[in-house]
């Protein structure tokens, strides 16, 4: 080891070996655990290259893929869903550089390469595998038949044609055609019949090729290819299992290490960290004898205490060069992508409870994987060939004994006759492209071998691992059309409202938020708008009788300040009867845990609960209505109910306390809360003709044995429910300095205006009100009004949520849909108590009266800006950065999990178990499974998420626009690269225009 080596490793300065693991990590998107869900990006690291190239290179590391199958977009033009002329338009955007030569005369016809481009992505004009050449001609009778995709006005035309050209072939013309065809396909690319073997053409001599191809092998030697470990490496070439034994072992030691208080028998030293913890045990593990690693406890036994150390050691071992470190270890985590996620995050949060008392991080996970490679590939390389398990090892070893020439006498043995496999690459392909361009056999007979050679040519330029972002974008045109051409059309006859609202309403932008406001604006004058869930509250809040602080923001905000639920004053008796409830329960519940995972005493809890237990899977089973009703009368009975408050103004203003978690003060200042609201009205425009209700609604979900709970909560909540903050912003707004500090700054709230905090249960479409005792008596009667409307609101969302999800009745009253949904949320059984954010589709930032009234049929995020307010863009500047970017994640999350739901989302809840408290596996081991479930994306075979890039719709001046994304990298990496498109609204002249990836504006026109 050289000098500088040596520094190196020392425990003290490995900042470097750090920073490469850093990088390695980058292209595995961090996940978090499962009952904080966070909608992100899977690979959000490569925002930096455009969307389809970062697509590749995933596709490349993970083995995922970013497009869903050719055939099933092909579905969609067969259904409509997308059109051609939308396939033109993005073959002209994102199709492959146009070539010197685009049109070809043939006949009295011009063919362009566009033409052929479109016939390729629809039908797929594919070389057919050799192997099946002979089957396919003389079995299937392939070249006899129309194609069964081959349209029927295609049919129509060629049959005709050749019943005029040849009187003979009214008998059987369809025959006749592709016979001749087939003829003329083979012909004009000079090739003799694999069938008859008729023809001219005389292949190559075969042993010649080979014998070239032997002495090239010479001149080459082996390497490690770059894809892939040397343990993955020696799978491939051995039939070894490396890889699989090596990531059994560490989701055993991973899954017991970070788990959070699932086991009944926590590992023992985990507070040393994992690599510590697993060193101390790996040699009492049993199951280590059967690895094949030669001396594994005293290999163990000599680790050092650092794992950089060891991760290095490893590498040295393996003898991988350093400039292969950073891409070898990637390739490592990418073997567990799931439990690499989650391991960088729990590295990247150090505040986190369990990261603070057990820490673990990708350095020890990659420490740890290491050293079972390093001694596997030793044990496997000793055994098959007697040499050290070292790359170097192995390529002098495969090097000397001409492992290319092993590879060529099997492919040799293997080899394709010449003019068969020229038979399938050209004149099959030559002969299925005919049929859709409708070429006669004489025109194909006709056609010159350099005419044939640029047919070909322009179906090579055009591969199917091409086609993915041409049909995203078609599939994502016909929508964009669909949109722009609903609000160019409303907002001409959209009324404007100039009497004082009943009551407004500021919702989540969520796209549930959209029907629901829909509906309440349809019961009466009411007024409503979109503000990002958190309502610009960054807090974390501690509820009562709980110890977890939860940070209600987006995951890209980190909060400062903690709010924590008390009870109101004169409880004193209530608070004392469920403080001792709340303790006896927890009681009972770890008594119940602890006897649950006891061996003798889980047997006798069968036959003392089992009765009991009966009655609750009945009940939930078959009688859930009145199971629930029974079950909150005795949970009230038992316990006493407590009213609670949330102070938002510290205890003292000369003296901020520091609360447990350290660095978060508690409360805001009235400074503070004042900015907090005057920033949230002005952003959505809210600023005059304040109603007697302001109504601030958070949202969340209600479902029942559901591990993805959070995934139907407020996303701008950190995967939570709002209510914590519209309570919180409510409060600021009704506290009288704060108006004082508004009005000062001229924004007025009439005094009679009250702010009333609600939160909407996205699954049941009811909307529960908080903090009531606080109304003042002035108030009731609007109050019973806006309950009795937010109640119908209600009942019709539902009917309308009924239409969408599979199996919910729809021919019914909206108070039937209204029970059902309800029913539907207590369903234990149930895989899908509501989609979710499933199908949301575009983000519309701009005034209500673009959309109010309009059907968007929940697919639309809506955050409110009134551009004539925001003449510098600050405001704009304020969404583009925080929501709008918390919405391209909520996309994304959505778009991988429906594209590969086994790759990038979690696959089936079918095979669904809880591991750690932290997320899922498939089955009883697996990777740690990312992204959304099947049933959240999909109803059966049919895709209820259309996985599109989201379309930001932004009413403001093209110019403000673009000006706010040349000055933050983050947008300018998501626009120009394409991960999200944008279309601006001029207020001004009422015209749409197109963003595109070189910073220029592109204008859409919309027919009505």
């Amino acid at each position: 080891m050289s000098k500088l080596e040596q520094d190196h490793s020392s425990m003290t300065n490995w900042k470097w070996l750090r920073e490469i693991v850093d990088e390695a990590c980058q292209p595995i998107g961090p996940y978090w655990p499962m009952k904080s869900f966070a909608y992100y990006n899977p690979i959000r690291d490569l925002e930096h290259l455009p969307f389809a190239c970062a697509i590749e290179e995933a596709n490349q590391l993970l083995g995922a893929k970013g497009f869903l199958p050719g055939e099933e977009y092909r579905q969609f033009v067969h259904q409509g869903r997308i059109t051609l002329s939308a396939i033109d338009q993005a073959l002209g955007r994102v199709g492959p550089p146009l070539p010197s030569r685009t049109t070809m005369q043939v006949g009295d016809r011009i063919i362009h390469i566009q033409d052929v481009w479109r016939i390729h992505a629809v039908y797929g004009i594919e070389a057919l595998p050799t192997a099946l050449l002979p089957w396919t001609l003389e079995l299937e009778g392939l070249s006899t038949r129309f194609r069964s995709d081959l349209p029927e006005e295609s049919r129509t035309s060629i049959i005709d044609r050749t019943i005029r050209e040849c009187e003979k072939c009214r008998h059987d013309p369809e025959s006749a055609y592709l016979h001749n065809l087939w003829k003329s396909s083979l012909a004009t690319c000079q090739l003799f019949d694999p069938v008859s073997g008729s023809g001219s053409f005389h292949a190559p001599d075969l042993n010649r090729s080979s014998d070239l191809s032997r002495k090239e092998a010479h001149s080459v030697t082996v390497d490690l290819p770059k894809d892939r470990t040397l343990g993955d490496w020696l799978d491939s070439e051995t039939g070894s299992a490396l890889v699989e034994t090596i990531n059994t072992h560490m989701i055993k030691w991973i899954a017991a290490f970070v788990d959070e208080g699932v086991a009944g028998w926590s590992m023992p030293s985990r507070d040393k960290g994992f690599f510590a913890a697993w060193r101390e045990l790996a040699g009492g593990d049993l199951s280590g004898r059967f690895l094949g690693i030669p001396d594994l406890r005293q290999k163990i036994r000599e680790l050092s205490d650092a794992p950089e150390e060891m991760l290095c050691r490893h590498l040295q071992d393996l003898n991988i060069p350093k400039g292969r470190w950073q891409e070898y270890l990637s390739r490592h985590l990418a073997q567990l992508p799931g439990w690499s996620g989650f391991i960088r995050w729990r590295g990247d949060h150090a505040g986190y409870p369990a990261q603070q008392h057990y820490p673990i991080d990708p350095v020890q996970y990659l420490a740890v994987r290491l050293f079972y490679e390093s001694g596997m590939v030793e044990g496997l390389c000793q055994r098959e060939w007697g040499i050290k398990g070292s790359l170097s090892a192995l390529l002098a070893y495969w090097n000397e004994h001409g492992k290319h020439e092993q590879e060529l006498s099997f492919s040799s043995s293997h080899a394709t006759d010449p003019n068969d496999y020229a038979v399938c690459h050209q004149a099959w392909r030559i002969f299925h492209l005919a049929q859709f361009l409708e070429l006669s056999p004489i025109e194909v007979h006709e056609l010159s071998y350099s005419d044939m050679s640029t047919l070909l040519e322009w179906l090579d330029l055009f591969p199917q691992s091409a086609h993915g972002p041409v049909w995203l974008e078609a599939y994502e045109y016909v929508y964009r059309e669909s949109l722009l051409r609903k609000i160019s059309g409303h907002r001409v006859v959209a009324p404007i409202a100039n009497e004082r609202p009943r009551a407004q309403g500021i919702f989540c932008i969520d796209a549930r938020s959209e029907s629901f406001r829909r509906h309440l604006e349809a019961q009466g004058p009411y007024e409503t708008f979109g503000y990002a869930g958190f309502f610009g509250v960054t807090m974390s809040h501690v509820a009562f009788d709980s110890h977890d602080h939860l940070a209600l923001c987006p995951i890209l905000l980190t909060p400062k300040t903690e709010v924590i639920e008390v009870p109101r004053m004169g409880q004193h008796e209530r608070v004392e009867s469920y403080l001792s409830g709340t303790r006896w329960h927890q009681l009972s519940h770890h008594l119940f845990h602890d006897l649950k995972h006891n061996p003798f005493a889980s047997f006798m809890l069968i036959d003392v609960l089992g009765m009991f237990f009966s009655v609750g899977l009945v009940g939930k089973t078959l009688f859930r209505t009145s199971f629930d009703a029974v079950k909150q009368s005795l949970q009230q009975w038992l316990g006493s109910t407590v009213s609670t408050h949330i102070p938002v103004t510290p205890s003292g203003d000369h003296e901020q306390e520091r609360p447990r978690l350290g660095e978060l003060t508690q409360g805001f200042t009235t400074l503070e809360q004042a900015a907090f609201v005057e920033g949230g009205l002005r952003v959505i425009g809210l600023t005059k003709s304040f109603g007697r209700f302001v109504m601030v609604c958070g949202h969340g979900s209600q479902s029942d044995n559901n591990p993805y709970y959070a995934a139907l909560d407020c996303g701008a909540c950190g995967g939570s429910h709002g209510d914590p903050n519209a309570r919180a912003f409510s409060a600021m707004a009704n506290n009288p300095e704060v108006r004082h500090i508004l009005n000062d700054h001229g924004l007025v709230i009439p005094e009679d205006t009250w702010f009333l905090p609600a939160k909407h249960n996205t699954t049941t479409d009811r909307v529960m009100l908080y903090d009531l005792v606080d109304v003042p008596a002035i108030h009731l009667e609007e109050l019973g009004l806006l309950v009795k409307d937010l109640e119908q609101a209600g009942t019709h969302q539902a009917l309308e949520r009924c239409g969408r999800i599979p199996g919910a009745p729809t021919a019914v009253s909206p108070n039937a849909a209204f029970k059902h949904v309800r029913q539907r949320s207590m369903d234990w059984a149930n895989s899908r108590p509501e989609w979710g954010l499933s199908g949301n589709a575009a983000f519309l930032i701009g005034r209500r009266a673009l959309t109010k009234g309009l059907d968007l049929e929940g697919r639309v995020f809506l955050h409110s800006y009134d551009p004539g307010s925001d003449p510098d863009g600050s405001l704009l500047e304020k969404i583009m950065t925080a929501p709008l970017i918390v919405g391209e994640l909520i996309n994304l999350t959505y778009y991988f999990s429906a594209v590969d739901p086994w790759a990038y989302g979690s696959g089936s809840k079918v095979i669904h178990n809880m591991v750690a408290g932290v997320g899922v596996m498939l089955g009883s081991q697996s990777d740690l499974q990312k992204g959304l479930p099947l049933q959240s994306v999909n109803d059966g075979a049919r895709h209820y998420h259309e996985p599109m890039r989201l379309l930001a719709i932004i009413e403001a001046p093209p110019d403000r626009i673009r000006s706010i994304i040349q000055k933050h990298r983050l947008l300018q990496h998501v626009f120009h690269n394409q991960w999200m498109n944008v279309i601006a609204c001029d207020p001004e002249s009422r015209g749409f225009s197109r963003y595109l990836s070189d910073a220029t504006w592109e204008p859409v026109t919309v027919t009505i």
